[in-house]
């Protein structure tokens, strides 16, 4: 069991550490740190609206970005293990037209390995295709005949078209909406209460809004609009820190997949910038407090939000942190906040 003296070490760096900052460096989000099963800490910082004066807490609901992928990708482990697919299946299978939809698999789909054009790196995708409604097929059109980047199956290359091609099977084999699957097979069972599929007309509470630091004075503004079933699958979802939290054990312990789907999702399937990819997840080895530790995460980005989840599953750490100012400093925060964790155990 931890030593108490130590969590309040660990406590007090990481809330030392993040309140040091100002100006555009400041940390606007909220942050959640368990070690050993231990609440670290678990808070917000700034402000979710500053028009409206309204602070970040530990429940505030922040757009996640791609973390939502180890959702999706759970999601499909979760059809495989009822026997309605399997990651061998090809995409001609559910969308019989794709081109060269023989080729690629729904592995390659997980791993980023397919070759299919990431539809965000579209020319205009900011003004012609973030902020109009899509429905997952018009969403799939929009990069469906656009040349493959390379042979599925050649190497990594990130790509939310993966992801979104994903959801659509889910939506087809389910026969149900992936917001409805999500919160039937996922958010319901896990008691997760306070995440869900994000959408401007919807009343949520606690939803922060998201910002971002504009022109060369860096003028804090709002952030620019994204109708969300434009990530759909890819990155749709909102949360709140203590929400991952109850995700991560409720993976970790096989509460949402078997052990056998987990460790799937776990291996290293393909060679990435960042270590390796998983399915939904990447997973890597980094030198942390004098040793060489396995870490399993993903980070997420979208207009005027940043996240990043990380377990270190053989020392049971979760660094959860979430941000509605989009700037880069985030970046260096979550490795700092790592090396105040491990400098300490």
């Amino acid at each position: 069991m931890i030593n108490k003296e130590k969590l309040v070490k660990i406590r007090e760096e990481i809330d030392n550490y993040l309140n040091k900052f100002t100006g555009e460096e400041k940390f606007n989000g909220a942050i959640f740190v368990s070690l050993e099963g231990e609440r670290v800490i678990s808070k917000g910082y700034g402000m979710a609206n500053f028009e409206l004066e309204v602070p970040n807490t530990a429940e505030t609901k922040f757009r996640i970005g791609s973390v939502t992928k180890q959702f999706t990708a759970a999601a499909i482990m979760q059809l495989c293990e009822k026997g309605l697919l399997s990651p061998e299946d090809t995409l001609d299978k559910y969308i019989s037209d794709y081109p060269n939809g023989d080729k690629v698999t729904i592995h390659h789909l997980l791993t980023h390995t397919s070759g299919i054009f990431n539809y965000t790196n579209i020319d205009g995708f900011d003004k012609n295709i973030m902020r109009n409604n899509h429905s997952i097929l018009e969403l799939i059109e929009e990069f469906k005949n656009l040349p493959y980047d390379f042979e599925p199956g050649a190497k990594y290359s990130y790509s939310n078209s993966g992801y979104a091609l994903l959801g659509y099977i889910i939506e087809k084999v389910s026969r149900m909406s992936y917001e409805q699957y999500l919160k039937e097979n996922i958010f319901n069972k896990l008691s997760m209460v306070n995440s869900g599929y994000d959408d401007h007309f919807k009343i949520i509470n606690n939803r922060a809004s998201g910002y971002s630091f504009e022109g060369e004075e860096k003028i804090l503004s709002n952030c620019d609009f994204i109708d969300m079933s434009v990530p759909h699958a890819a990155g749709a979802m909102y949360s709140t820190v203590e929400d991952l939290h109850i995700w991560n054990n409720g993976f970790l312990k096989g509460k949402v997949v078997s052990e056998k789907s987990l460790k799937q999702m776990f291996s290293k399937h393909a060679n990435t910038e960042d270590g390796c990819y998983g399915y939904g997840v990447f997973v890597n080895e980094v030198e942390l407090g004098g040793r060489v530790r396995k870490k399993i995460f993903h980070g997420g980005g979208i207009p005027g939000f940043r996240s990043t989840n990380r377990i270190f599953p053989i020392e049971d750490v979760q660094i959860i942190m979430i941000t509605n100012v989009l700037g880069e400093a985030f970046t260096e925060k979550a490795p700092n906040v790592e090396r105040i964790v491990f400098e300490n155990l």
